[in-house]
């Protein structure tokens, strides 16, 4: 099978084929093409019956601007150029020298932990909960998660791309847990009372919409 074009919306666009001895058939769209690999005895219209199927999501989905990127980083909801290596700077905290994207991580990280706890601190007076240990915790598949057990509530790394307003609704989300474990309209009615702007920023986050 050859590369071939098709059309999404009446715009065109390339589909590059790279045969591989595999079962199953893998798409991406990467700089406005689709990248298609697939065992060489495929057949053109199977592929095009997953385009069909998925085509329209993947360009939808590689339009949406990722947290890290090679010359910039989102840090609270505010976008940052960065090099390989540099310096930058955090409103209210000290200049921060790293000398490669691993190394600028690993500093954001007690930074992060610190600000979260603050808050944590904040709305456990303000919701009268009691005080629960923080922690930061590389998650992909959630946001938070509380341990009633051991009194330890666990924060993704990943919010600190986004902003304040948004991390906040996590963590009252988190919060409310204390006094109400699962997730019923009583929980939201005590999520609402400390953050009636809750559904908002949840939909902010959901789309990656890191402001």
């Amino acid at each position: 099978m050859k590369n071939f074009f098709y059309k999404v919306n009446d715009k065109e666009y390339e589909v590059i084929i790279t045969h591989k001895r595999i079962k199953n058939i893998h798409y991406r769209f990467k700089d406005g093409k689709f990248f298609v690999s697939c065992h060489p005895w495929t057949l053109k219209h199977t592929v095009m019956s997953g385009l069909d199927k998925f085509g329209a999501s993947l360009i939808k989905r590689s339009s949406k601007e990722n947290p890290i990127g090679d010359d910039y980083i989102y840090i609270f909801g505010e976008k940052h150029i960065i090099n390989q290596s540099g310096k930058l700077t955090i409103t209210g905290y000290k200049e921060i020298n790293y000398k490669d994207h691993d190394d600028l991580i690993k500093k954001l990280k007690p930074i992060f932990k610190d600000i979260v706890t603050k808050r944590v601190r904040y709305y456990e007076k303000k919701m009268n909960v009691p005080s629960y240990t923080v922690g930061i915790r590389n998650m992909t598949s959630r946001y938070g998660s509380n341990s009633k057990g051991t009194k330890n509530i666990n924060f993704a790394f990943m919010l600190i791309h986004y902003s304040f307003d948004i991390i906040d609704s996590v963590i009252v989300h988190e919060l409310a847990h204390i006094l109400v474990f699962n997730h019923s309209d009583k929980f939201y009615d005590v999520v609402y009372k400390y953050y009636p702007n809750y559904d908002a920023c949840h939909t902010k986050l959901r789309k990656g919409e890191f402001k």
